[in-house]
Protein backbone atom coordinates (compact mmCIF):
# COMPACT_ATOMS: atom_id res chain seq x y z
CA UNK A 1 0.00 0.00 0.00
CA UNK A 2 1.30 3.10 -1.07
CA UNK A 3 1.93 6.47 0.97
CA UNK A 4 -0.62 8.04 -0.78
CA UNK A 5 -3.20 5.81 -0.34
CA UNK A 6 -2.20 5.11 3.25
CA UNK A 7 -3.04 9.03 4.14
CA UNK A 8 -5.76 9.92 1.66
CA UNK A 9 -8.39 6.93 1.20
CA UNK A 10 -9.12 6.41 4.38
CA UNK A 11 -12.84 6.42 3.48
CA UNK A 12 -12.35 3.32 1.23
CA UNK A 13 -10.06 1.53 3.66
CA UNK A 14 -12.70 2.32 6.57
CA UNK A 15 -15.18 0.76 4.11
CA UNK A 16 -13.38 -1.85 3.05
CA UNK A 17 -12.32 -2.87 7.75
CA UNK A 18 -16.14 -2.19 7.96
CA UNK A 19 -17.09 -5.41 5.33
CA UNK A 20 -14.24 -7.41 6.50
CA UNK A 21 -15.72 -7.46 9.97
CA UNK A 22 -19.07 -7.50 8.95
CA UNK A 23 -18.49 -10.85 6.63
CA UNK A 24 -16.09 -11.99 9.63
CA UNK A 25 -19.35 -11.73 11.67
CA UNK A 26 -21.66 -12.97 8.83
CA UNK A 27 -19.12 -16.30 8.68
CA UNK A 28 -19.35 -16.99 12.55
CA UNK A 29 -23.45 -16.66 12.48
CA UNK A 30 -23.50 -19.31 9.42
CA UNK A 31 -21.72 -21.27 11.17
CA UNK A 32 -23.51 -21.36 14.45
CA UNK A 33 -26.46 -21.31 12.70
CA UNK A 34 -25.61 -24.90 10.85
CA UNK A 35 -24.87 -26.32 13.98
CA UNK A 36 -28.70 -25.56 15.33
CA UNK A 37 -28.79 -22.29 16.90
CA UNK A 38 -31.37 -19.59 16.18
CA UNK A 39 -30.06 -16.62 14.31
CA UNK A 40 -30.79 -14.15 17.15
CA UNK A 41 -28.55 -16.87 19.57
CA UNK A 42 -26.01 -17.26 16.14
CA UNK A 43 -25.72 -13.60 15.98
CA UNK A 44 -25.05 -12.79 20.11
CA UNK A 45 -22.78 -16.05 20.30
CA UNK A 46 -20.64 -14.39 17.48
CA UNK A 47 -20.50 -10.76 18.57
CA UNK A 48 -20.02 -12.18 21.96
CA UNK A 49 -16.84 -13.98 20.67
CA UNK A 50 -15.61 -11.95 18.09
CA UNK A 51 -15.53 -8.96 20.60
CA UNK A 52 -15.76 -4.88 20.89
CA UNK A 53 -15.73 -4.48 17.21
CA UNK A 54 -14.63 -0.89 17.64
CA UNK A 55 -11.67 -2.12 19.54
CA UNK A 56 -10.55 -4.66 16.87
CA UNK A 57 -11.46 -1.86 14.29
CA UNK A 58 -8.72 0.91 16.40
CA UNK A 59 -6.71 -1.76 16.63
CA UNK A 60 -6.52 -2.44 12.90
CA UNK A 61 -5.86 0.68 12.03
CA UNK A 62 -2.91 1.10 14.14
CA UNK A 63 -1.44 -1.54 12.27
CA UNK A 64 -2.30 0.04 9.55
CA UNK A 65 0.94 2.98 10.64
CA UNK A 66 0.97 6.58 9.93
CA UNK A 67 -1.70 6.59 12.52
CA UNK A 68 -0.13 9.80 14.21
CA UNK A 69 -0.66 11.77 10.70
CA UNK A 70 -4.26 10.80 10.25
CA UNK A 71 -4.75 12.14 14.09
CA UNK A 72 -2.84 15.10 12.92
CA UNK A 73 -4.54 15.82 9.53
CA UNK A 74 -7.86 15.52 11.82
CA UNK A 75 -6.58 17.71 14.23
CA UNK A 76 -5.90 20.36 11.96
CA UNK A 77 -9.03 20.06 10.40
CA UNK A 78 -10.76 20.41 13.37
CA UNK A 79 -8.37 23.80 14.35
CA UNK A 80 -9.17 24.66 11.31
CA UNK A 81 -13.09 24.51 11.80
CA UNK A 82 -12.94 26.65 14.98
CA UNK A 83 -11.52 29.01 13.38
CA UNK A 84 -13.37 29.64 10.45
CA UNK A 85 -16.35 29.40 13.53
CA UNK A 86 -14.55 32.09 15.42
CA UNK A 87 -13.34 34.62 13.22
CA UNK A 88 -12.20 37.70 15.67
CA UNK A 89 -9.94 34.75 17.64
CA UNK A 90 -8.59 34.08 14.87
CA UNK A 91 -7.08 37.12 13.83
CA UNK A 92 -6.28 37.84 17.95
CA UNK A 93 -4.25 33.99 16.93
CA UNK A 94 -2.79 35.25 14.08
CA UNK A 95 -1.24 38.71 15.15
CA UNK A 96 -0.37 37.16 18.06
CA UNK A 97 1.45 34.58 15.93
CA UNK A 98 3.58 37.14 13.67
CA UNK A 99 4.56 39.21 16.75
CA UNK A 100 6.13 36.32 18.34
CA UNK A 101 7.81 34.97 15.20
CA UNK A 102 9.08 38.52 14.65
CA UNK A 103 10.10 39.30 17.54
CA UNK A 104 11.97 35.92 17.80
CA UNK A 105 13.90 36.60 14.56
CA UNK A 106 14.65 40.20 15.59
CA UNK A 107 16.35 38.55 18.97
CA UNK A 108 18.07 35.66 17.28
CA UNK A 109 19.14 38.12 14.66
CA UNK A 110 20.65 40.30 17.18
CA UNK A 111 21.92 37.30 19.39
CA UNK A 112 23.62 35.56 15.64
CA UNK A 113 25.60 39.25 15.47
CA UNK A 114 26.96 40.07 18.65
CA UNK A 115 27.68 36.64 20.34
CA UNK A 116 27.55 33.83 17.21
CA UNK A 117 28.97 35.30 14.43
CA UNK A 118 32.94 35.08 14.26
CA UNK A 119 34.12 38.87 14.49
CA UNK A 120 35.79 39.94 11.22
CA UNK A 121 39.30 39.45 11.82
CA UNK A 122 41.89 36.78 10.63
CA UNK A 123 42.13 34.05 13.89
CA UNK A 124 39.10 36.12 15.35
CA UNK A 125 38.66 33.14 17.88
CA UNK A 126 42.21 33.77 19.38
CA UNK A 127 41.10 37.85 20.28
CA UNK A 128 41.71 38.29 23.97
CA UNK A 129 41.01 41.75 26.01
CA UNK A 130 42.69 42.22 28.91
CA UNK A 131 41.72 45.17 31.46
CA UNK A 132 42.60 46.24 35.41
CA UNK A 133 39.57 47.57 37.29
CA UNK A 134 40.29 50.83 39.46
CA UNK A 135 37.84 50.71 42.65
CA UNK A 136 38.73 54.14 43.69
CA UNK A 137 36.22 56.84 44.84
CA UNK A 138 33.80 54.01 45.41
CA UNK A 139 33.02 53.28 42.01
CA UNK A 140 34.31 50.94 39.20
CA UNK A 141 36.18 51.76 35.90
CA UNK A 142 38.19 49.53 33.82
CA UNK A 143 42.07 51.56 33.60
CA UNK A 144 44.95 50.52 32.50
CA UNK A 145 48.22 52.74 33.07
CA UNK A 146 51.64 52.62 30.52
CA UNK A 147 53.14 50.93 33.03
CA UNK A 148 50.88 47.90 33.85
CA UNK A 149 50.38 47.70 29.78
CA UNK A 150 54.16 47.80 29.55
CA UNK A 151 54.18 45.07 32.32
CA UNK A 152 51.75 43.20 30.40
CA UNK A 153 53.86 43.80 26.67
CA UNK A 154 57.03 43.03 27.91
CA UNK A 155 55.93 39.81 30.32
CA UNK A 156 53.60 38.19 27.32
CA UNK A 157 55.03 34.82 26.27
CA UNK A 158 51.10 33.37 25.45
CA UNK A 159 50.11 36.44 22.56
CA UNK A 160 51.13 36.88 19.60
CA UNK A 161 50.90 40.90 19.85
CA UNK A 162 49.47 43.07 22.87
CA UNK A 163 48.19 46.50 21.63
CA UNK A 164 46.51 49.09 23.88
CA UNK A 165 43.16 50.90 22.26
CA UNK A 166 41.71 53.96 23.77
CA UNK A 167 37.34 55.37 23.98
CA UNK A 168 36.84 58.92 23.88
CA UNK A 169 33.98 61.03 23.16
CA UNK A 170 33.99 62.92 19.97
CA UNK A 171 32.10 65.92 18.21
CA UNK A 172 31.14 65.52 14.65
CA UNK A 173 30.20 68.64 13.05
CA UNK A 174 30.16 69.74 9.20
CA UNK A 175 26.33 68.23 8.73
CA UNK A 176 22.82 69.55 9.43
CA UNK A 177 23.51 68.81 13.38
CA UNK A 178 26.42 68.31 15.21
CA UNK A 179 26.59 64.75 16.99
CA UNK A 180 28.48 63.58 20.12
CA UNK A 181 29.69 60.47 19.42
CA UNK A 182 32.13 57.47 20.80
CA UNK A 183 34.76 55.94 19.70
CA UNK A 184 37.86 54.14 19.92
CA UNK A 185 41.29 53.77 18.54
CA UNK A 186 44.54 52.02 18.75
CA UNK A 187 47.06 53.60 21.19
CA UNK A 188 50.79 52.90 19.50
CA UNK A 189 51.88 55.61 21.49
CA UNK A 190 50.77 56.41 25.56
CA UNK A 191 50.18 59.51 26.59
CA UNK A 192 48.97 58.78 30.33
CA UNK A 193 46.25 57.53 32.08
CA UNK A 194 42.73 56.58 29.94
Amino acid sequence: MSLWDRLFRRRRREAELDEEVQTHLRMAVHERMEQGESAEQARAAALREFGNVILVKEVTRDMWGFSWVEALLQDLRFGLRMLHKNPGFTIVAVITLALGIGANTAIFSAVNAVLLRPLPYPNSSQLVRIWATDLRNGSQHDVASYPDFADWAAQNHSFQQVAAYSGRSYNLSGGDHPERLRGFFRRDQWNGLY
